[in-house]
């Protein structure tokens, strides 16, 4: 431990520790915000229990070689199957979806750490490929490892967390050596399939309000006090909070209950009338330097498996970040994905955790041969 604290202090990426801490602290501090006076106020200091968890997460993720890492990295993958078709007969139903395992006093969703498991999984894969270029074959099998627990995840059902596992499939095809050709049957193979998916679900899976939601989302004006209620209001909540903002714990419409699920799916909207435009701008710029660091460490390291993590890392945080925020403007359809580090929730947190520290294993393990 001793020399993996050593080479950690030595060639650690200590930039993207500073830039996760931030996050973790204006995460804590926004929850408490969101929730005080409310009936969700004993949530604050869970979420600040979380934040400490994660912390210890991340120093694990970054500690232990990479390497090691990966030659664990489909048992890991497989447990995480087993547990979430475990899930679909034990799990505790939350919003119509049957997604939690609840432990005593503490419940989490299998499906957030089956994501870093996948990622874990595909770059196991790869380290095992004798030439290391990720061609069709390569790219239909690593596809194959995420699609397995995206469709777990589909059927419980929740929509909303199996298309996060999506830009775990966007890195493997951003690394990939296809012809043009093959990404052109690629992408139209994906594009039928979303289609299919889509009018599947509509027939099947999507519950009343979800469909509501996209019909609200093409027409704002048609619903505004039913499925569009919550968009309007982050709306009003965003632009009410002007420059600086009304302060920590003075924002109305989260104090008077205009705003729905402020500690959760729309706690953008909190952090922008509370802090103002200039808050608000002050974290979206240091999710910009996280991701930028991301793209620094793809460039360095030492091998296919340890970009593809990186990768996975960006996508995924990205997709999280704008799915999110996209959604309190009312530019994509409301889901329930959370805004990375803020959002209350610990099985997110420490799902994403895991991938922002081994993104930083990758960076502090670049001169290991």
């Amino acid at each position: 431990m001793k020399d993996a604290l050593k080479a950690f202090w030595a060639d650690g990426d200590h930039l993207t520790t500073l830039l996760l801490l931030g996050l973790l602290v204006a995460g804590s501090v926004m929850v408490r915000s969101a929730t005080f006076g409310t009936k969700f106020a004993g949530l604050a200091p869970r979420q600040t229990a979380w934040c400490f968890v994660a912390v210890a997460v991340y120093f694990v993720a970054v500690l232990v070689p990479y390497d090691i890492w990966l030659e664990y990295s489909y048992i890991l993958y497989g447990l995480c199957v087993v547990v979430l078709l475990a899930v679909m007969i034990l799990g505790h139903s939350v919003a119509g979806s049957r997604s939690w395992l609840i432990l005593g006093p503490v419940g989490f969703q299998p499906s957030e750490l089956a994501k870093f498991a996948s990622a874990l999984a595909g770059a196991g894969y790869i380290k095992d490929l004798s030439h290391k270029v990720i061609g069709f074959r390569e790219f239909s099998i690593l596809s194959a490892i995420v699609a397995l627990p995206m469709v777990l995840t589909l059927l419980q059902p929740d929509f909303g967390t199996a298309t996060t596992f999506l830009p775990i499939i966007l890195a493997a095809f951003y690394l990939s050596r296809m012809t043009l050709g093959q990404i052109l049957k690629w992408a139209a193979m994906a594009l039928v399939g979303l289609v299919v998916l889509f009018v599947l679900g509509w027939f099947t899976f999507f519950k009343p309000y979800q469909k509501e939601r996209i019909v609200t989302f093409l027409n704002p004006s048609t619903n505004i006090r039913g499925a569009g209620y919550q968009v309007h209001q982050a709306r009003i909540a965003v632009g009410s909070g002007e420059l600086t903002g009304k302060g920590l714990y003075s924002g109305t419409q989260n104090r008077l209950s205009f705003l729905p699920a402020p500690h959760t799916d729309f706690v953008f909207g909190v952090v922008s009338e509370e802090t103002g435009f200039l808050g608000a701008i002050s974290l979206l710029l240091v999710f910009l330097a996280l991701l930028s660091r991301f793209l620094s460490t793809l460039l360095l390291a030492r091998d296919l498996e340890g970009r593809y993590l990186v990768c996975c890392a960006f996508s995924v945080v990205l997709y999280h970040l704008f799915i999110n925020v996209g959604m309190v403007l009312g530019l994509v359809p409301t889901t329930g994905i959370p805004l990375p580090f803020i959002s209350y929730g610990g099985s997110s947190l420490i799902g994403l955790t895991l991938f922002v520290g081994m993104a930083a294993n990758v960076r502090a393990h670049r001169f290991v041969r």
